[in-house]
């Protein structure tokens, strides 16, 4: 049980540091995504093994130490919201991390050119990865809109902000904005790209493009992030239709 106990205490310690370098963006990893699920694999695997150990010690009949056990449940703790976050179907999700509503043209990452470190993903879409997107989002495609460009691209605007994404810049000229977001837990940085075309005076259409940063794996985040902006920009089109 001391082996048990000195891996809970050293893992739980990785934890914690990782987890402020991450949210504070203390320090650039270059291999997070692999760092994350180190973490999350061991430490599910010393909580498994220790309460496998503690029921034991327990059916016969030995104490069962109280601060160890509240080791182990901290160290569930990793697991349990790295599930959270990615939920059934982000494990279940293609090995894709860059998403677009536009497979063909797609909207360019201009902050991310311009911004991207050596050791992240390349800004250039993955034309490689384009027939895998269809197969698993085919409902991912642009948005057609009876708005003027002006007006969805003030929708655009307000809809991204209200979902929490840092807007980096904008310009109503070319009808480009971009974008930057981190998941809540883990902070897994994405850059996103919206892109409003006017198709004629009254009408539009709206391509969002989501890239992460980090590792070849989005666990379903980007086509999710694309999903939500489309549901609040239509939630936010009918709010305003009614008055």
């Amino acid at each position: 049980m001391k082996l048990i106990s000195f891996a809970g205490q050293a893992i739980l310690i990785i934890a914690i540091l990782a987890a402020l370098i991450f949210q504070l963006d203390l320090a650039q990893v270059k291999y997070k995504l692999w760092l994350v699920l180190s973490i999350v694999g061991v430490s599910g695997s010393v909580a498994l093994i220790g309460c496998i150990l503690l029921v034991r010690k327990y059916s016969a009949g030995e104490n069962v130490p109280a601060d160890l056990t509240g080791l182990l449940l901290l160290c569930m703790v990793p697991s349990f919201l790295f599930l959270f976050a990615v939920g059934p179907e982000g494990l279940m999700a293609p090995a894709l991390y860059d998403i677009s509503t536009d497979t063909q043209n797609p909207p360019v990452l201009a902050y991310a050119e311009a911004n991207r470190e050596r050791h992240d993903n390349s800004a250039v879409y993955p034309k490689d990865l384009v027939s895998q997107q269809l197969r698993w989002y085919p409902e991912i495609k642009t948005l057609s809109v009876a708005l003027p460009s002006r007006d969805a691209f003030h929708i655009s605007i307000f809809t991204a902000s209200m979902l929490g994404w840092r807007i980096l810049n904008w310009n109503s000229r070319t009808g480009q904005i971009d974008l930057r977001q981190s998941t809540r837990y883990f902070a897994f940085k994405s850059d996103i790209a919206i892109r409003i075309t006017p198709v004629d005076a009254l009408n539009s259409n709206i391509d969002v493009r989501s890239g992460s940063l980090k590792g070849g794996r989005d666990f379903a985040f980007n086509a999710r992030r694309i999903d939500s902006f489309f549901t609040g920009f239509n939630a936010e089109l009918k709010k305003r239709q009614k008055h």
